[in-house]
C-alpha cells in the first residue's frame, strides 16, 4: 500500500498547536518488518506512512511492540492502535 509520507518530526516537534493524531495503524510488510500509518487532524482525512525524523524513508521496526512503544512514548498517543499482521507470517518473535 503506497501512501503519502509524513515525517516523524512533524508528529513530535513540529505538530501545530491543537493538532492531534486521530488514527494509528501498525502494519506488517511481507518481509516481517513493521511500519506505522497515521491519520492527523491538521492534514485532512488521508492516511500517511510515518517516515524517519529527517529522511524521506519509511521508519521500519523489527517488532510490533517496538512500534507500539514508540507511538505511546514518542508521539504521546493514548488512543486505539490497530495492528495488521501480514497474512501467512506467524513468527512470534516479530511481535
Amino acid at each position: 500500500m503506497e501512501l503519502e509520507l509524513i515525517l516523524e518530526r512533524e508528529l513530535t516537534t513540529q505538530r501545530p498547536p491543537g493538532g492531534s493524531i486521530t488514527d494509528v495503524h501498525v502494519c506488517q510488510h511481507e518481509t516481517g518488518k513493521w511500519h506505522i500509518n497515521v491519520r492527523v487532524s491538521w492534514r485532512g482525512t488521508g492516511l500517511y506512512h510515518v517516515g524517519l525524523y529527517d529522511k524521506k524513508r519509511i521508519r521500519l521496526y523489527k517488532k510490533a511492540s517496538s512500534a507500539i512503544r514508540h507511538i505511546v512514548l514518542g508521539y504521546g498517543y493514548e488512543g486505539v492502535i490497530h495492528v495488521h499482521p501480514c497474512q501467512g507470517l506467524q513468527d512470534a518473535s516479530s511481535f
